[in-house]
């Protein structure tokens, strides 16, 4: 039996014996631990990061794969479960540009080392059969708010629950998160960021959030902002101050928002309390809504108020107002009220001038 290689002067090499299991997935760590920090080196923020890193996870828990065994099968199946996730193509193809990144960093950095330890090269797992392209609809679809009268069963059907719930303080938490996202437009990131420090009763008329962990632009870093306590969300915040948090931790300070076990509840774990938490209450796969969703309804709700694109752009902390302008889902009668709230301004100041000429 033959157990080495041929070399080129026709001596007979030994063989490199392949890596282990364990040490093929400390390699693979290694790999992804050092894309981590070639992230960093490009200024990208840690939220960005963590959200690439659980990209390129995904697509190995579901193939249960080194990144180097992957093949395009495995990626039509990655694919497969953004769809049944119900992601927008555009969502899907920003998943398949995060995968193709790391793919082409181990192909300019690494190359060589996964073709010494494994005899194969980095994988092309992203062909013209798979590949999502820019195209005309390449557009995230219309976000629109829950309807009101969803949103109103939700709110009972909680407030029920907590009536006589064994869990008391899961549930008043969850409610408290759901209502900040609504009543303040926090992202769920920005929402389950908090400490207790960042709420601030000593500003404004009623308190502000002080939001230190917004979103940037283009991978910059967090931008920050005060949105005030709107809607009675300030008294809200008391009774969850007094009678809810307490209930997790002795602690007067630290994360707004804790897990059973002291720590700060995650962001998944928040948005699957959501979802989970609407199943329970009956609501269908078509009307159950979503963190980004109480942000819209707090942007529409505000419109509706009369609060200016201006003004919204900034509570939302957005960088552009053409995207606060796609956040406005007013009602059917919106532009009726509009109309008439003009006609009212503009009858006074008709009927202002007309007593200023009769006192001339």
């Amino acid at each position: 039996m033959n157990n080495g290689i041929r070399g080129v002067n026709g001596g007979m090499q030994p063989q490199k014996e392949e890596p282990s299991y364990e040490e093929s997935v400390r390699f693979q760590a290694k790999l992804i631990g050092l894309w981590e920090q070639q992230q960093s080196v490009l200024g990208y923020t840690k939220a960005t990061i963590a959200l690439n890193i659980r990209n390129v996870n995904e697509i190995l828990d579901i193939s249960d794969k080194f990144i180097w065994e992957l093949s395009a099968s495995d990626m039509d199946s990655f694919y497969e479960s953004l769809v049944g996730k119900g992601l927008a193509y555009s969502t899907r193809r920003k998943y398949q540009s995060c995968i193709a990144a790391f793919l082409d960093f181990l192909e300019a950095r690494h190359s060589r080392d996964i073709y010494e330890n494994y005899g194969v090269n980095v994988p092309s797992i992203i062909d013209k059969f798979n590949r999502h392209m820019h195209r005309r609809d390449d557009v995230d679809s219309a976000v629109l708010p829950p309807e009101p009268e969803l949103l109103e069963r939700f709110w009972d059907g909680l407030k029920n629950e907590m009536l006589n719930a064994r869990k008391f303080a899961t549930i008043a938490r969850d409610y408290m998160i759901f209502r900040t996202m609504e009543k303040a437009g926090l992202r769920s990131f920005e929402c389950i960021m908090l400490d207790v420090k960042d709420i601030r009763f000593d500003l404004g008329e009623k308190g502000k959030i002080h939001v230190r962990y917004a979103k940037g632009s283009k991978g910059n870093g967090y931008k920050e902002r005060l949105v005030p306590m709107l809607m009675g969300l300030d008294d809200l915040m008391q009774w969850y101050l007094t009678n809810v948090r307490p209930l997790f931790t002795d602690e007067v300070s630290g994360p707004l928002f804790l897990s059973e076990t002291k720590r700060r509840i995650s962001r998944d774990v928040a948005r699957n309390s959501l979802r989970r938490r609407q199943k329970d209450l009956g609501f269908t796969d078509e009307e159950i809504f979503s963190p980004h969703q109480l942000r819209h309804e707090f942007a529409t709700r505000l419109t509706e108020m009369g609060v200016d694109l201006l003004t919204l752009k900034t509570l939302l902390g957005h960088s552009q107002i053409q995207t606060t302008f796609a956040y406005v889902s007013p009602g059917d009668d919106f532009l009726e009220k509009r109309i008439r709230m003009a006609q009212n301004k503009w009858q006074k100041l008709l009927e202002s001038y007309e007593e200023e000429q009769e006192e001339c």
